[in-house]
């Protein structure tokens, strides 16, 4: 019988947790090593549609991107829905594995799957964490654009519904770019830094956004959502070691969309 800790050991070859960003809850989050697996799903978020998911597919080893556990539970109050959601895992046998930012630092990880989706030449790290690994990707567009033309091609690229644009002057013209997956906000003076047209992240704020038109950088924000590669791509590869490995284990891919936006036009 396949163990949780067979597939966790060869996710971690490709995605070492040493690697994560410092303070990051990645790796196992509820659940055994030891624990028999005869079915895993991928997902970007553990919420409680997908536990019911899991559930209803028979799933007892749920990979997930982000973290099920940011915080540590205060109490076990079952009328709290996070808390009720964690019984819910626990009493379904569910063993619960992440992986954050060691994909998104990872050689052919989140930030290079981004950056093919993205179509960018010349790929380069960018933006490094404190061990010196790099966050995110920079390269070159297919062809020169214009900012406005760019956040659509952003939006087209990444198969999204909606993107928001900062910057002062549309006719931008716009050709090397960077990026950091999910929430990169914080670092976006680093794209000013390596002198980049563009810098593409999501959940960019407010006043955050006043700032970065104030410095002239252009900025698309196309949401958090889009880390949902991870899912597919992961996926892709557990369905790929599965065969390798022999595990005889059942792979399937969340259907559930955890965006807790609607776009509405």
């Amino acid at each position: 019988m396949t163990k949780v800790k067979d597939i966790v050991n060869r996710l971690r070859e490709d995605f070492p947790e040493d690697i994560a960003s410092k303070g990051d809850p990645v790796g196992m989050q509820i659940g055994s090593m030891e624990a028999d697996v005869t079915k895993v799903m991928t997902t970007l978020d553990v919420r409680p549609q997908v536990v019911e998911e899991a559930v209803e597919k028979g799933v007892n080893f749920i990979v997930s991107h982000h973290p099920v556990m940011f915080r540590p539970a205060r109490n076990l109050d079952f009328a709290d829905a996070q808390n009720a959601m964690y019984g819910n895992i626990i009493k379904n046998g569910i063993t619960v594995y992440s992986i954050h930012t060691n994909s998104d630092k990872a050689q052919d990880g989140s930030a290079d799957w981004q950056a093919e989706e993205l179509g960018l030449k010349d790929v380069e790290p960018f933006c490094l964490d404190d061990d010196g690994i790099a966050m995110g990707r920079k390269g070159r567009l297919p062809e020169t654009m214009t900012a406005y033309d760019f956040a659509y091609y952003v939006k087209e690229n990444m198969g999204i519904k909606m993107a928001r644009l900062i910057t002062a002057d549309n006719n931008k013209k716009i050709s090397t770019v960077g990026f950091i997956c999910g929430d990169g906000g914080k670092y976006w003076t680093r794209a000013l830094d390596d002198h980049l047209d563009a810098f593409i992240t999501g959940d960019v704020y407010y006043h955050v956004g006043h700032d970065m038109i104030s410095s002239g950088l252009t900025v698309v924000d196309p949401g958090h959502y889009t880390e949902k590669l991870f899912k597919y791509k992961v996926y892709d590869r557990l369905k790929k070691w599965n065969q390798e490995n022999n595990w005889n284990v059942g792979v399937e891919l969340s259907e559930v969309s955890t965006n807790p936006f609607q776009d509405l036009f």
